[in-house]
């Protein structure tokens, strides 16, 4: 199932059982520079406001705020699997997120899975039978630290099939505007080779997070025809989201969420 614009957010609908949705900056109350729909504590926007969009974000889905379930983001590899008893957690500033994780997987039907994201790619995992989803933040680094390899063979320990789970890449800064030097050129080559890397000049490329992670998610046996790509590059649509590149590191996170429905 493609990604789809549904007013003030993306979605994607892998399954009857399970949905996933992107927001975009708008439909929320954050003032400039986050405005509206910041959706993270951590940027400086007012708590009152971040607490509003994140209820109304939820409330799309006919889902509860308590539902949620948000990490301490590192840019890493970890994947962490999450149980009912951590529904909540990571809503608000004074309950503790999960702590140093880039995955969520779950079977839980009582949780929203939900990250933060302003530029790199979200991975939402879905298994076709409807019972185990998972959302990935890579970014340059958790792409090198093979995230996505990670999810797959965890689903794959619980006895999902590769040719079983579906897989959509979310906007995220593009090839047109993610220029990079040697050593990340350096660290994506050794893991997805030299295809989403465009030579710009000596010592600069530009990366394609998108088809790096696609090469990779073949590799582990996912099949090319059940990974979809969202046709968005954050940095190019400046009406539409954030940018941590764009805007200079100062703005807001969109939020990126899955759940059973």
């Amino acid at each position: 199932m493609a990604f789809q614009r549904e007013g003030s957010i993306i979605t994607w609908r892998p399954t009857d059982h399970i949905t996933a949705w992107f927001s975009t900056r708008l439909g929320g109350t954050s003032l400039p520079p986050f405005d509206t729909m910041n959706l993270s504590f951590g940027v400086g926007d007012v708590s009152v406001s971040v607490k509003e969009n994140r209820r109304r974000m939820l409330a799309l889905m006919g889902r509860p705020l308590d539902d949620l379930v948000m990490p301490h983001q590192v840019h890493g590899g970890t994947v962490t699997w999450i149980s009912a008893a951590d529904r909540g957690r990571g809503r608000v500033p004074d309950v503790p997120p999960i702590p140093a994780t880039d995955g969520f997987l779950t079977d839980a039907a009582e949780i929203v899975l939900g990250m933060g994201f302003a530029d790199c790619v979200p991975i939402f995992l879905a298994d076709v039978k409807g019972r185990f989803f998972g959302l990935l933040h890579a970014g340059w680094r958790g792409t090198a630290a093979k995230i996505q390899e990670t999810a797959v063979q965890q689903l794959m320990q619980r006895g999902v099939l590769p040719e079983d789970i579906r897989v959509g890449l979310g906007p995220r800064i593009g090839p047109c505007c993610y220029e990079v030097d040697q050593p990340v050129y350096d660290r994506i080559r050794a893991v997805a080779g030299t295809a989403p890397l465009t030579p710009v000049d000596a010592r600069h490329w530009r990366l394609d997070l998108h088809l790096a992670n696609r090469l990779m998610l073949e590799a582990v046996g996912i099949l090319p025809e059940h990974i979809d790509e969202a046709p968005y590059c954050t940095a190019c649509h400046p009406e539409l989201f954030f940018s941590y590149r764009r805007d200079h590191h100062v703005t807001g996170r969109m939020g990126g969420y899955i759940c059973r429905t």
